[in-house]
């Protein structure tokens, strides 16, 4: 149920991206607001040049990893799904489902620190960008 909200929640997103926003002339100067959409969502920058689009669908991936991480207790989703025979697959002491979850979680570097420098760098390449 949750993965359904959350992929509908991206889907929805992601058409809003292409087809809302109004589209401009090449000739017309940026809005006032596009240095605030290419902090927050790495790879709109053009700046990111051709790696752009994998630097977006990181982002995209880490946060979704980071509300599943939050919400269900683990980032992985057939974890989630699977969670009742964890336990058992994995041989986990104790069977519960808290036990299983922590025992297959990735560190936090994957989690919380991947993230955080995906982020600078993307500060760092659009304010060098508007330095510029």
């Amino acid at each position: 149920m949750i993965f359904t909200v959350v992929a509908v929640g991206v889907l929805l997103y992601a058409l809003a991206l292409l087809f809302i926003l109004p589209t401009r002339q090449v000739t017309q100067p940026p809005g006032k607001l596009q240095i605030v959409w290419e902090v927050l969502l790495p790879g709109t920058s053009p700046s990111w040049q051709v790696f752009g689009g994998v630097a977006l669908v990181g982002w995209c991936y880490f946060l979704l990893q980071d509300f599943l991480l939050y919400k269900i207790g683990t980032p992985w989703l057939f974890a989630a799904i699977a969670t009742p025979n964890l336990s058992k697959a994995y041989g986990v002491p104790g069977a519960s489902v808290a036990n299983a979850l922590h025992a297959i979680n990735p560190s936090w570097v994957w989690v919380y620190l991947a993230p955080a420098v995906l982020f600078a760098v993307n500060l760092i390449l659009v304010l060098r960008a508007r330095r510029a």
